[in-house]
């Protein structure tokens, strides 16, 4: 149903896993490359410089944050059969925590040693944040509904 809670939490996970294609993550200034890096794409601000990074460096986080996109959405029209919602939602939550680890542990290490700067981090890195707090509330919602739905079955 369109009009429970964690369909609203849902809908907003995926408004702002849209929103990360749009903030940068990380700035890093070095004393050749100005380099942002945002979640689908390394821009050098630098003019006439060559690329640092093929295209192929950002396709693990490219498809986790293009999941981060559809399966909130997939999950709101399951709302029959909420032990599949409540799968889809771990799944959100699991792929979140898989960005963060690669947007920290991965992708801004590299791109800091490479370039030999420190990241100054911007809006982007808060994102994924929020994403993970709203499939939270999504997965606290589908829950109770789960316990609802079993306390009524023992009234019957």
């Amino acid at each position: 149903m369109i009009q429970r809670i964690q369909s609203v939490f849902l809908l907003l996970t995926a408004i702002f896993a849209v929103f990360q294609f749009f903030f940068s993550v990380a700035w890093f200034y070095g004393d050749l490359n100005t380099i942002q890096f945002f979640v689908h794409r390394i821009v050098d601000h630098v003019p006439m410089n060559e690329p640092l990074f093929t295209a192929y460096f950002l396709i693990p986080i490219i498809l986790i944050a293009s999941f981060l996109v559809l399966l909130p959405l997939l999950t709101i029209f399951s709302y029959r059969n909420l032990s599949r919602q409540l799968k889809m939602i771990r799944a959100i939550i699991l792929m979140t925590l898989l960005q963060i680890g690669l947007m920290f542990f991965f992708y801004v290490d590299r791109i800091s040693r490479i370039v030999s700067a420190s990241p100054e981090y911007g809006f982007g890195v808060f994102i994924p944040l929020i994403i993970f707090v709203f499939a939270y509330l999504s997965l606290k919602g589908v829950q109770k509904d789960i316990k609802l739905l079993r306390s009524v079955d023992r009234l019957r």
